[in-house]
């Protein structure tokens, strides 16, 4: 059954005439952790988590440019880890198979969990038997996916890897900062991997990217010409978590360097991670920052496939929350981000051309701005469409939400 979001539940305000469309979204009472993917032309498809009886089930839908389907399912199970930080999703491979993801509880500890994973040869009606693409074996943290094309029928996956921290996991070790506790302490740092999954789900390539970084951020990865380029939140002994960034290069993958010096010196995971896009040797870059305790998101941009970033802008300083997103729309591209308002929450998404130079700002007002609302998604929907998701809170619980921004929405 779909369900109506209503045009009342939210209002958009800034330079536009036109308001969104609100979408009807197949999802149901207690869905959360919307996430978008690029399956054709015109196509996206929508996943998110929904709660049932006996655990959650992974559902998807295809929107087809006008409507999204009807809801299809990946897996479910009793023994998840479901929040709104660390979220399932899918990836469609160049030869136009499906490869999800979602989180599996591996031990006692409330964050011992793995990545596991599934591949479909049609459209999701099908899914391979389920696989993970580490291989430790250890009842510790492993999640925050992201992915890059790795050839006609593969994947590259990269993600955050606890393996190192397990004489910890019986500790508190680090928190996050609203007090959540994380297992890495004296036991060792999360470390970050990546590996190559093909369609047939086989995996190989792996690698070590970084040997310490940030527990429990977003990472973020791109193709450019010059191949994959990944950015994370890192962690140092002093513990700045400043953004990284590695690449993968002819002789492997590069050694890891700071994206921007921010100096944010914080003694627990933010929760917080980066967003990045990529087209030919333009790569764009947005996160969240708190340096000398100042909240704001900053955007920077590369025209030499991230080997090099300009000087970053700053947005909402003083007010910002983060969560950030990116999507290119035709030349241009758009980055959402929640800010702190009187009352509750907004995200704001701001159009740019492909300079930089900011175009228009609309805003979506009555947010959450708690943990609920997730991280908000963006997506280019075709003929200058941008497609919008997030979490909304209920009385009947938190379900899954969705809005179309078409070109007049930006007042062309």
């Amino acid at each position: 059954m779909k369900v109506c979001i209503f045009a009342s539940v939210f209002l958009f305000a800034g330079l536009a005439h036109a308001g969104p469309m609100p979408l009807d979204v197949p999802a149901e009472p207690g869905s959360l952790a919307p996430a978008l993917t690029k399956a054709g032309d015109d196509e996206l498809v929508l996943t998110w988590l929904e709660r049932v009886e006996d655990g959650h089930v992974l559902r998807f839908s295809v929107f087809d440019g006008q409507a999204f389907g009807q809801p299809g399912e990946i897996a479910r199970g009793e023994d998840w880890f479901a929040n709104w930080a660390d979220t399932p999703g899918l990836y469609v491979l160049p030869d136009g198979y499906w490869l999800a993801h979602w989180l599996v509880s591996s031990g006692p500890a409330v964050y011992a969990y793995d990545v596991v994973m599934s591949v479909s040869e049609d459209r999701g009606k099908t899914w391979s038997e389920p696989f993970s693409p580490h291989d430790d074996g250890t009842p510790t943290e492993h999640g925050f996916v992201s992915y890059y094309p790795a050839g006609p029928d593969g994947a590259g996956v990269v993600w955050l890897d606890g393996r190192e921290t397990l004489d910890d996991e019986q500790g508190q070790g680090d928190q996050d900062h609203d007090g959540h506790g994380h297992h890495h302490g004296d036991g060792g740092a999360m470390t970050l991997r990546t590996a190559r999954v093909s369609a047939s789900g086989q995996i190989s390539e792996p690698a070590l990217l970084d040997d310490q970084v940030c527990d429990c951020c977003q990472t973020a990865s791109a193709m450019t010409d010059d191949g994959p380029l990944v950015i994370y939140r890192g962690r140092t002994d002093d513990e700045l978590r400043d953004i990284w960034m590695v690449r993968a290069t002819d002789n492997g993958w590069s050694e890891p360097e700071l994206l921007h010096e921010d100096g944010w010196q914080i003694g627990g995971c933010p929760v917080n991670g980066p967003a990045l896009i990529a087209r030919e040797n333009r790569a764009v870059a947005a996160w969240f920052t708190m340096a000398e305790n100042r909240p704001l998101v900053r955007l920077a941009l590369s025209q030499d496939a991230g080997h090099d970033f300009d000087q970053p802008r700053e947005f909402s300083t003083d007010s910002a929350m983060g969560r950030v997103d990116l999507a290119w729309l035709d030349e241009d591209f758009v980055m959402s981000w929640m800010a702190q308002e009187a009352g509750g929450a907004v995200l704001h998404l701001a159009r740019f051309d492909q300079h930089g130079q900011e175009l228009a700002r609309k805003l979506l007002d009555g947010l959450a701005a708690e943990r609920i609302s997730g991280v908000p998604r963006v997506a280019p929907a075709g003929e200058g469409r941008l497609l919008v998701v997030w979490t909304a809170p209920g009385e009947s619980g938190s379900r899954v939400q969705a809005a179309l921004l078409g070109p007049d929405s930006w007042g062309e």
